[in-house]
């Protein structure tokens, strides 16, 4: 798979296909931007959380919040929405390099994370740091290799905290820090803690679904040829207009090797590779690599192609840091989840700054005119 996945990133079709991919171009009002976007996922989340008694008391409820946003997507995208959001801050200082927006910047992206911390959002945050590091190294100044080891290092021991702690029902903000506080949590002295993030959650459990798709397939289950993939326009279907949608990957795969004791909301993350096995057995393996080795192929060229265009760069940093979350998910996590959760927000966001922009020139533009400098 690994041959066939190297054979298609260095393929000239992938190299073509992300040179020709539209580069959209930042305007001048990224500021606006940002508060646009995060007047309407604040206006989301308000709507999401009407239920529960607002935005803070579900933030409160911590990892079980999942719970009250189960079938709400529509409106849950407020949470990813607010993080990219922010990083028009962040453009903004790599065109202008003022101190101003740096400070915006870091003020906000350290609300959002907290708010993904107390619910125990460590997708979330991966998500976040990872785009922010990607978009600091094509626009604003190179990464050294040693401060990124250190920013990994740093990253991995958080991960095993916000995994440690994970909790849920905080009365408060104080009873949050409290109880993450109490010496009956795990610390860094445990082994187990230590090594949170390598063997409990998000970021491990996904591949148990590959060899048990390797073991079932065509034994206790059918192949699919293709059929979850054809089902997966379908969830673009909000779950409140469509309740009879079928299932996800996650939760057949949880009624069928777990039972039907589980909310909803829970389930075991599909590995992009399993799915391709439901679907073909081991051809339909080769055919994902290749695949993939063509979509990130095609995202790297993209990348280097944008050469300093900052909406460009925006767009290819959100769509490398998108990976890991595609790699522990089905083709819906793609084929859905990166256009409604990112896409729908950058591309919305630098269209806002060509409006903003558009106010300023048409009001200086006559002017101008009248004086002679541009022909009439």
């Amino acid at each position: 798979g690994l041959l066939f996945f190297t054979y298609a990133y260095y393929s000239n079709f992938a190299h073509k296909l992300g040179t020709r991919v539209p580069k959209p171009v930042m305007g001048r009002s990224s500021r606006f931007a940002f508060v646009v976007l995060s007047c309407l996922s604040v206006f989301l989340l308000v709507l999401l959380t009407h239920s529960v008694g607002g935005v803070i008391d579900l933030i409160l409820l911590g990892y079980n919040s999942t719970a009250e946003i189960f079938g709400k997507g529509y409106l849950a995208v407020g949470f990813p929405w607010l993080g990219v959001a922010c990083l028009f801050l962040l453009c903004r200082y790599a065109e202008k390099r003022k101190l101003l927006d740096l400070f915006v910047f870091i003020i906000a992206f350290l609300l959002i994370a907290s708010m993904n911390l107390i619910m125990g959002n460590r997708t979330q945050l991966m998500f976040m740091g990872v785009a922010v590091i990607i978009f600091w190294h094509k626009a604003i100044r190179p990464v050294s290799i040693k401060s990124l080891v250190a920013v990994g290092v740093f990253s991995f021991l958080a991960l095993n905290l916000v995994g440690s702690v994970r909790g849920s029902n905080y009365e408060s903000l104080s009873d949050f820090w409290t109880k993450i506080a109490e010496p009956s949590r795990p610390s860094l002295d445990d082994s187990h803690s230590l090594f949170y993030t390598l063997t409990t959650g998000e970021f491990v459990v996904p591949f148990e679904t590959f060899p048990q798709m390797i073991k079932s397939v065509g034994e206790d289950v059918r192949p699919q040829f293709g059929l979850t993939y054809l089902k997966a326009p379908l969830f673009f279907i909000p779950y409140v207009v469509y309740p009879d949608r079928p299932d996800t990957l996650t939760h057949w795969y949880m009624l069928k090797f777990y039972g039907d004791t589980f909310g909803l909301n829970e389930g075991r993350a599909f590995f992009f590779l399993s799915e391709g096995y439901l679907n073909f057995g081991p051809i339909g393996v080769i055919l994902t690599m290749l695949l993939w080795g063509a979509a990130l192929g095609a995202a790297h060229s993209y990348g280097q192609s944008a050469k300093g265009q900052i909406g460009a760069i925006l767009i290819y940093s959100l769509s490398v840091a998108f990976i890991f979350r595609a790699i522990a998910g089905d083709f819906v996590s793609v084929l859905v989840g990166l256009p409604e959760q990112v896409f729908s927000a950058a591309l919305m966001g630098i269209w806002i700054t060509h409006r903003g922009g558009r106010r300023v020139s048409q009001k200086i533009l006559p002017v101008v005119a009248r004086q002679g400098d541009l022909p009439v």
